[in-house]
């Protein structure tokens, strides 16, 4: 019997920042955006890879005696991965295996839905306690549509409530699929100008904006999700665009995302280059007032996402 798989990045179990009530979120691996800020970049390739951490690497050369691509580079210092001849999208972890110090790991894993289903039902005392749920992210759900449709229609029969977070980056037919079998959305919204939303993340904004509408009109439950870019998108005039939006659909409800610094790291992992290292944090001020703006048009939320209490 075939069993319908997916590429998991991670598991975390006690999320109180992915909807109301403690969660378990499901992180997918793809997105088909490239947003500059990402604090998450091990989502956006679809496939396994390999990152390495030079903080708790020994220089042994272990990993480049063993690598049967010779994909690993420089004995004397930091490693050095030629990631278009690594073969961790094809499961090799011959790397991983050899090191001794866990500086090498692959980022990703196969698993199928009964697997996924099964760990998040281990925490359902924790859901029925505080009104949370699981929640499928990324990544974008919607690259992996048939593993996130079976995953969450497998865990409303569990009655575990539901919530997908995405971009809105998905044809209609996958969206309105994947809503089926979804107690509520998480969306984010990047920017309201298309121009400046394609400059940013490689795409424009139209067909989220679509979608968002969509599945308004549906009566989904839906939160936006709105990453504060100093400079980028906290303009008064983008965040008021973002409120009219919003209440032109009847969405009541935002969290507030603060970018921070704390991904940087994970870039160097991934041989990546960060471009948003000069960016400065936003001030719990600059969040509570952000938070204020919204307020006045009678759009409730949380700064960070964090809501134990039911929806």
């Amino acid at each position: 019997m075939n069993q319908t798989t997916g590429i998991v990045a991670k598991i975390q179990h006690y999320s109180i920042q992915d909807g109301p009530g403690i969660r378990t979120t499901v992180f997918v691996k793809g997105c088909p955006l490239h947003c500059l800020w990402c604090h998450n970049p091990e989502m956006i390739n679809a496939k396994m890879e390999v990152w390495y951490n030079a903080r708790t690497c020994s220089l042994c050369g272990q990993c480049i005696e063993a690598c049967p691509e010779n994909a690993i580079k420089g004995y004397k210092d930091e490693r050095m991965i030629d990631r278009l001849d690594c073969l961790a999208s094809t499961g090799c972890k011959v790397c991983v295996e050899v090191c001794p110090t866990a500086a090498l790991d692959i980022v990703g894993k196969q698993m199928t839905v009964e697997e996924v289903v099964k760990e998040v039902r281990e925490d359902t005392m924790f859901y029925q306690r505080t009104g949370g749920g699981t929640c499928i992210s990324g990544g974008e759900p919607a690259l992996q549509a048939d593993f996130t449709v079976e995953f969450l229609e497998q865990c409303q029969s569990h009655f575990i409530d539901t919530a997908v977070e995405t971009c809105g980056i998905a044809t209609w037919n996958v969206l309105s699929e994947i809503a089926q079998y979804t107690d509520l959305f998480l969306i984010d919204m990047k920017h309201m100008d298309p121009a400046s939303h394609k400059e940013a993340t490689g795409v424009s904004n139209r067909l989220i904006l679509e979608n968002i509408a969509k599945l308004a009109k549906m009566g989904k439950k839906i939160r936006i999700r709105l990453p504060l870019i100093p400079g980028f998108n906290d303009s008064e005039e983008n965040l008021r665009k973002t409120a009219e939006f919003m209440l032109a659909n009847n969405l009541k409800y935002i969290d507030l995302m603060a970018f921070h610094l704390t991904g940087e790291y994970k870039y160097r992992m991934l041989g990546k280059e960060y471009e948003c290292a000069d960016i400065k944090e936003p001030t719990a001020a600059e969040m509570a007032k952000h938070k204020a703006l919204f307020e006045s048009y009678g759009i409730g939320g949380t700064i960070g996402g964090s809501d134990i209490e039911p929806f």
